[in-house]
């Protein structure tokens, strides 16, 4: 073994010399060998000579100078190296007792042989080395004439080796030592000048002794049977070692192949004194378990008569000794058909005597039946013995109930918890747990009544352990079922493969075969086990164990494999055709929903006919009346007379109204302002009576200046500057009226509004050249060309300046025109190669939802236009080849990108327009308008060679690429069951999170929400990242023949969560080329298996068993598959190792905290955060303010915050006044981060779930110290450096309550956090994972 004094002492140094806390942070076998307890009982046993003094030979990092200097008067540790003796030390400071010398063996030797020093023990513990006979020879010399040479090594002949162990470097044979010791001779007895010699045989090996042998007391076959596969076993062993320990014992020939020998040599034996204590021949230690149960048994002999002690290693073992009496009295008095060893209690309590018996145990002659006469007869054996243990006498039976004792016994994990009632204070809430395990129960219940613990004597069966008797009630089902399962892990491989619930179902009278009765059994033996051994078995042995497979398991596994492969065939092809099946059912319901949504429209479309019709026919029937059509011909005669819109008729108005309400009229007509509407009611028309004069803001500095050409139609101009004045109030603006020589009232507009910038031209100077012009008084920083013939909606120009100045790359934006009847104009607008031109979705639904997302596009008209001054003014403005209109607003947009920006479209900014009013529609007439035929000539000539990248017209094109200019960029559709609430909860978080990712990438993505629904705000805010949302009846009932459309264009279909993603897999996978990555957010079936390990409910097993089936289905379908951690990657692996899975950072952030709140001590109260739609965070939170938050509380007056949405009732019912419970809610983003920034400690106490905790990644991001279970930190890489971990209610709160206290370490980790999450979470980090898949 390599040495490691160094680690050694920096670990003693940082653990204070704690070696239980050094072996429990660090699982290394050299660590183990070098500090664990365990080595000490090599010689724990042994009864030295207390005022003896033993020289050490190699200091071996003091594994067994503790138990020698607490044993003997003096001990003297001896080795070559400074380092090694140092770390002897440090492992003892201060002990007065150890002695230390730096020196040879050899060396040492001859000084102290000088002086006359010598020794009562030398002792080589694995440290005998070549070469052998100078150091035996060396060491005999430092002996006192009586003294004892102890040696420990391997038997290079050790049956580990055999099965494919490495063999230490200085490993012996038993005829080697022997010779090396005593001579030639090898017989145990030696009265010559050889010496005498004594071989133990500590097993597994010298370094981890459990069980020491004599060879006055040798293993019988199935001793060894279990022999543990831990510490230095190979994975794949070259045979059964337990099986070869056993041939090995049957034929006598144990002691050459022991794994280690422990040999006692000493040159003449001192006169056995009349009261010389009896000979160990026989030691076993129980390690493992708690202190208070550790306990030596040993075997003595003396004059040919042996004893059994059983002796506490701790004095708290002491009660655990004693109580052997009362079991004896009760296991004596309820049992006529067992006989009992009894014992006798020495050394003040603190060991037990046992008469030693001769027999075979009761699990050794089922083993002989069934090994000769098969199963039937092994099954009717057992029967028999059964009866003979369970032969209770009546007045010690009695039903079972649920006691503390039971309870603290066989719950000591929690796993019972989940039948306990919490709401009812009646037996501790356990009434539904004794419901489950109602059974009849004994005075004493046996736990230790293992076939194995029963001997079959001459005089009869004796129960020869039973240091584990329960003097509560325990279900008898239970220790019967113990029984039954101890014995079938004995011999299962003689059981021709019969499975242990099969097993355990022939024996229905002892055992109910009972799913969840046989799993809570199960459950209270894991109880059981903690109780006994609890951290300690981790610490000693559950750390270490090796999973084993022998060459003869391979070759078993080789036929069970061949046979699995013939069944996996033909349940691939069973699968095939049933896949086949399924997915004509969905193509038949696919058909169906389509068909149905489309008869839905239908239906909606012919209801509002109807409803229609049904105004018009009630209108029509009440015009049949003789009186209205007399009205109706008398006003058809007035309108002939008097036109409307006409002087004449607005002139009889005012004579109408003047008659009617002279009062009213005659102040119109005497004041300023009424003249002023009378004037503009005839100028510009009868909606200037109802708004008046409009008063625009007066701006010294404005963001905008809004350009207006006109030339005349001052109606429309008016109603247009009504509009800016109605709907823009979160920008500051100007509007300058670019006047091109009108001739009505536009000449006097001043006197109609009020602070415009009125630029009037001298002559014509038509629509390019008006611009122009008027955009040179320009005052804003962006400047705003809006015709006069338009009508603004609300937020039309703040979305247009907030996305200009989200992004430096754009350089223009533009509106959606809408015509005043609700259809579309143009949601941007389409070049192709030839230079033809489209007016996308001109006529169609505004709000569908291709219009409706921000995207780059070839131009848009400039009718509504936004770029800033300076770009404008480097443009040089409208190119004036293109006078006096059309083609202009194309060719401004060529010319920003020729100037390194984007031209984008803003779909918020909603513009009314009335194409053609202002330049007419026919291409062939007088008006501007035929200028557009002859200008397209002129764009075609300037832009020939951008034209040559544009898309293709074949005359019929797919506009998908071109109507956003994608052209040669990845196309990315990602699909989940709805928009991510990215605000709610975590799985829409990450989704969000990738979505922004692949933007940066430069990807384009297209995302699905499996419910088709338009949800405010989130569609709104993927739509103005740029993602085009499909939602809608279009895409619920069309989906199918969209992605057949354009799946030529799209590169990947990113897949979310299994329910959805399997309604899509099949269809993409069969109809089109698209590459398919699979993202699961957690893995299903592990979540449920979890949950029903948890509660026992089998309901979720068999939800466990349909989520693998449809996951693993994926899995072979997709390219790849993604989740947010290792732990999901190594479960899919175990299942089959071919599947393409990747771990992947579940969490991106773009920015990080830049103000940390480091003042603690201004901070207060504990956060949970999450989705309570998601059972494992409901299930969290009521375990934490049931279990956990009362015993904070009892020491801290502090509060807890609920955060998440969909709280249920149980949840808001915690809440009661005074309790510390604040039940929050859904909170905004703005909230949480508050809550985040001011409460000292988040808490996230998960119990099951799967995958990467979002919660927790979050709390990480936001600078919060976190206490959380290992469910909550599972699958994140190195979190335990920034969070901390506790699973036990005591343990959860005791943390949290110190931590509160501890300032210094809140801001230590709340410090931490923000390395963490820069090195682990970042965009870069995240992609780095995945862009292969992307490429």
């Amino acid at each position: 073994m390599r040495k490691i004094d160094d680690e050694i002492q920096a670990l003693l140094s940082e653990h204070r010399g704690d070696i239980r806390s050094i072996l429990k942070d660090n699982h290394r076998l050299d660590l183990l060998y070098a500090l664990s307890s365990q080595r000490e009982l090599l010689l724990e046993w042994y009864d030295f000579e207390p005022e003896a003094e033993v020289l050490q030979v190699g200091a071996d990092y003091g594994a067994l100078t503790g138990l020698l200097r607490s044993s003997v008067s003096a001990v003297t540790v001896l080795d070559e190296t400074e380092s090694a003796l140092e770390t002897v030390r440090q492992r003892y400071p201060g002990a007065a007792n150890i002695y230390y010398r730096k020196d040879s063996l050899a060396g040492y030797a001859a000084e102290a042989c000088a002086e006359g020093k010598k020794y009562d023990y030398v002792i080589f513990a694995g440290t005998l080395t070549a070469p052998y006979e100078k150091h035996i020879h060396a060491a005999k010399s430092l002996l006192k004439p009586d003294g004892i040479l102890i040696v420990a090594l391997a038997n290079a002949l050790g049956m580990k080796y055999f099965a494919g162990t490495v063999e230490e470097e200085n490993a012996l044979t038993k005829r080697q030592l022997a010779e090396l010791l005593c001579g030639d001779k090898e017989t145990q007895s030696m009265a010559d000048e050889s010496g005498t010699l004594k071989f133990y045989y500590p097993m597994p090996d010298y370094k981890t002794p459990v069980s020491i042998y004599s060879d006055a007391y040798l293993p019988k076959k199935g001793d060894l049977t279990g022999v543990l596969p831990v510490y230095d076993c190979p994975q794949y062993m070259l045979m059964d070692m337990g099986a070869a320990l056993d041939a090995a014992c049957e034929d006598g020939r144990f002691p050459e192949f022991a794994n280690a020998f422990l040999v006692f040599w000493q040159r003449q034996a001192a006169p056995e004194a009349e009261n010389a204590s009896q000979d160990v021949i026989y030691v076993k230690y129980n390690r493992t378990r708690e202190d208070r149960f550790q306990i030596r048994t040993e075997i003595r002999e003396k004059n040919g008569t042996r004893e059994v002690w059983k002796t506490a290693l701790y004095p708290e073992g002491k009660a655990h000794i004693q109580s052997f009496e009362e079991k004896y009295q009760v296991l004596d008095r309820q049992n006529p058909s067992l006989k009992l060893a009894k014992p006798e209690l020495q050394d003040e309590g603190m060991t037990a005597v046992f008469p030693y018996l001769e027999g075979k145990t009761r699990a050794e002659l089922l083993g002989e039946i069934l090994t000769a006469q098969g199963a039937d007869a092994e099954v009717s054996a057992i029967r028999a013995a059964m009866d003979e243990i369970y032969s209770i006498r009546p007045e010690e039976r009695k039903p079972f109930a649920v006691t503390p004792e039971f309870i603290k016994v066989f719950n000591a994990l929690g796993e019972l918890d989940s039948y306990r009632d919490k709401e009812t204070e009646n037996g501790g809430g356990w009434a539904p747990l004794g419901a489950v395990l109602a059974d009849e129960s004994y005075s004493a219940s046996n736990i230790d009544a293992l076939f194995e613990n029963m001997l079959v004597t001459a005089d009869g069966t004796y129960a020869i352990d039973y240091e584990w008797v329960f003097l509560f009630p325990v279900p008898a089902g239970f220790v019967k079922y113990r029984i039954l399962v101890y014995f079938y892990r004995r011999y299962k491989s003689l059981l021709g493969g019969q499975a242990e619930r099969e097993f355990i179902g022939q024996f229905p009278e002892y055992v109910k075969a009972d799913e969840k009765l046989l799993s809570l059994y199960e459950a209270m033996e894991r109880g059981f086990q903690e109780y006994v051994h609890g951290e300690n078995q981790r610490t000693y042995q559950e750390d270490y164990m090796v999973k084993t497979k022998t060459l003869a398991d391979l070759s078993h596994v080789d036929g069970e494999l061949a046979r699995a492969n013939e069944r996996l065939d033909a349940l691939r092809a069973e699968n095939s055709e049933k896949d086949t099946a399924l997915r004509k059912v969905q193509e038949v319901q696919r058909l169906t929903n389509n068909h149905v949504a489309n008869l839905d429209v239908i239906i909606s479309d012919l209801r509002h006919e109807n409803a229609e019709l049904g105004k018009t026919l009630t209108y029509l029937n009440g015009h049949e009346a003789v009186i209205f059509k007399v009205r109706r011909k008398l006003g058809q005669a007035f309108n002939r007379c008097y036109p409307k819109g006409t002087v004449r008729r607005k002139k009889l108005g005012y004579w109408k109204r003047t008659i009617l309400h002279p009062g009213k009229m005659m102040k119109m007509y005497t004041t300023g302002e009424g003249k002023n509407l009378i004037k503009g009611d005839f100028e510009i028309g009868e909606e200037y009576l109802t708004y008046g004069k409009i008063h625009l803001p007066k701006e010294e500095n404005p963001t905008v200046s809004i350009v207006i050409p006109v030339y005349n139609q001052i109606h429309y101009t008016y109603l247009c500057l009504q509009s800016i004045l109605e709907h823009t109030k979160d920008v500051s603006y100007e509007v300058i009226i670019a006047d091109d020589v009108s001739t009505d009232a536009t000449e006097h507009l001043a006197e109609f509004a009020d602070n415009l910038v009125i630029c009037r031209n001298q002559t014509n100077q038509g629509f390019l050249r008006n611009c122009n012009q008027a955009a040179k008084a320009a005052r804003g920083k962006y400047v705003m060309f809006l015709n006069n013939d338009t009508q603004v909606t609300e937020g039309w120009l703040s979305s247009l300046v907030n996305l200009i100045e989200s992004d430096s790359t754009i350089g223009m934006v533009g509106s959606k025109l809408v015509y005043p009847d609700g259809r579309l104009q143009e949601a941007g607008g389409i070049i192709w190669s030839d230079g033809s031109g489209w007016n996308y979705g001109r006529l169609d639904d505004p709000d569908k939802a291709e219009y409706n997302y921000v995207k780059d596009v070839d131009y848009i008209s400039g009718a509504a236009i936004l770029l800033s001054t300076a770009l404008w003014k480097q443009i040089g403005g409208f190119d004036e080849r293109f006078a006096p209109a059309y083609c202009e607003d194309s060719d401004l947009a060529f010319e920003v990108r020729k100037a390194g920006y984007r031209v984008v479209y803003q779909p918020k900014s909603k513009v009314i327009h009335f194409e053609g009013i202002s330049n007419g529609t026919d291409v062939n007439g007088t008006g501007l308008k035929r200028y557009q035929v002859e200008n397209s000539e002129k764009l075609k000539e300037k832009w020939k060679e951008e034209f040559k990248n544009q898309c293709v017209n074949n005359g019929n094109p797919n506009p998908f690429r071109a109507r956003e200019r994608s052209m040669g960029k990845k196309i990315i559709v990602v699909i989940d069951h709805y928009v991510p609430t990215f605000d709610k909860d975590a799985g829409s978080k990450t989704t969000f999170q990738y979505l922004k990712m692949f933007l940066k990438k430069g990807y384009v993505v297209k995302f699905i929400g499996d419910n088709y629904l338009h949800e405010e705000p989130y569609t709104s805010t993927l739509q103005q990242m740029g993602i085009e949302v499909l939602y809608g009846q279009e895409y619920l009932t069309g989906i199918w023949d969209w992605l057949v459309k354009n799946g030529k264009d799209i590169h990947v279909a990113y897949l979310n969560r299994p329910h959805i993603a399997t309604k899509y897999v099949d269809f993409i996978k069969e109809h089109t080329d698209i590459k398919m990555i699979y993202y699961g957010h957690d893995l299903h079936f592990m979540r449920e298996f979890r949950e029903y390990e948890l509660t026992g409910d089998v309901k979720k097993r068999q939800e466990s068993e349909y989520w693998k089936s449809i996951e693993f289905s994926l899995f072979h379908k997709v390219a790849v598959s993604y989740y947010p951690s290792y732990v999901e990657e190594e479960a899919i692996h175990a299942v089959d190792e071919t599947i393409p899975v990747k771990a992947i950072t579940a969490y991106v952030y773009e920015e990080f905290l830049q103000n940390l709140n480091k003042d603690f001590a201004k901070r207060e109260g504990l956060l949970f955060v999450g989705g309570f739609a998601h059972p494992p965070n409901a299930d969290a939170v009521l375990w934490f303010a049931k279990e956990v938050f009362p015993k904070i509380r009892e020491q801290i007056k502090v509060n807890f915050y609920i955060v998440g949405s969909k709280v249920t009732d149980e949840i808001k019912a915690l809440e009661q006044p005074g309790n510390g419970i604040i039940v929050k809610g859904f909170v905004s983003e703005e909230e949480l981060a508050d809550l985040y920034r001011n409460c000292r400690i988040v808490v996230v106490p998960l119990r099951y779930g799967a995958g990467v905790k979002g919660k927790v990644v979050e709390a990480i991001y936001n600078g919060a110290p976190i206490v959380t279970t290992s469910v909550g930190s599972e699958g994140i890489p190195d979190v335990e450096k920034v969070l901390l971990v506790k699973d036990q209610p005591d343990e959860f709160a005791e943390t949290v309550v110190e931590l509160y206290k501890d300032e210094k370490r809140l801001e230590d980790l709340a410090e931490k956090t923000q390395v963490y999450i820069r090195e682990h979470f970042s965009i870069d980090a995240a992609w780095d994972v995945i862009k292969e898949d992307f490429e």
